[in-house]
């Protein structure tokens, strides 16, 4: 990943922090992109001051909002990816789990969506397949120390790196 895209993530991080955030909503949009810049960039000023927000008010409101998330759904679209789908629909299931499971790492609510990143890493393995086209993707990522750190969640980014390797072609 790049430091290119860190400095994207940043930008958006302080925009969202500049405006106040009232709901639950707002508050889980603000983790998904702490999330993924704590993992390309844990070093970023970016993330100082979404720590101060964090502790303040943000811990609320995300616990809010990870009691109502609704996981199945996610779950369901990656269990339902086939090697027959478009590149555009493998990569919206799965980024949607990785945002998600992103946010949950910074935020401290990792072991609400552990049953959800299984179930990708299960699907990935059970159906390389359908994976393939996320491969460099995944082997990008697993390169990412935040992602050794998280292993237990994010073992769906290395089980998606092996799928070109495990996938009949």
């Amino acid at each position: 990943m790049s430091q290119e895209e860190a400095d994207v993530l940043a930008e958006q991080l302080e925009e969202m922090l500049s405006e106040p955030i009232v709901d639950a909503d707002d508050a889980l949009e603000v983790a998904m992109v702490a999330g993924l810049l704590a993992r390309l960039d844990p070093q970023s000023a970016a993330l100082a001051s979404a720590q101060t927000w964090l502790d303040a008010d943000g811990k609320d409101l995300l616990t809010e909002a990870f009691l109502m998330i609704d996981l199945e759904p996610l779950a369901e679209a990656v269990d339902a990816l086939t090697p027959d789908d478009e590149d555009e629909a493998v990569e919206e299931a799965v980024l949607d789990v990785d945002e998600l499971v992103a946010a949950a790492i910074w935020c401290g609510h990792g072991s609400d969506v552990g049953a959800l990143a299984r179930e990708v890493a299960k699907a990935a393995r059970a159906l390389p397949e359908a994976f393939v086209s996320l491969s460099d993707v995944g082997a990008d990522l697993a390169k990412e120390p935040s992602v050794a750190a998280h292993l237990g969640l994010y073992d769906f980014w290395l089980a998606i790196a092996d799928s070109a390797e495990w996938a009949d072609n």
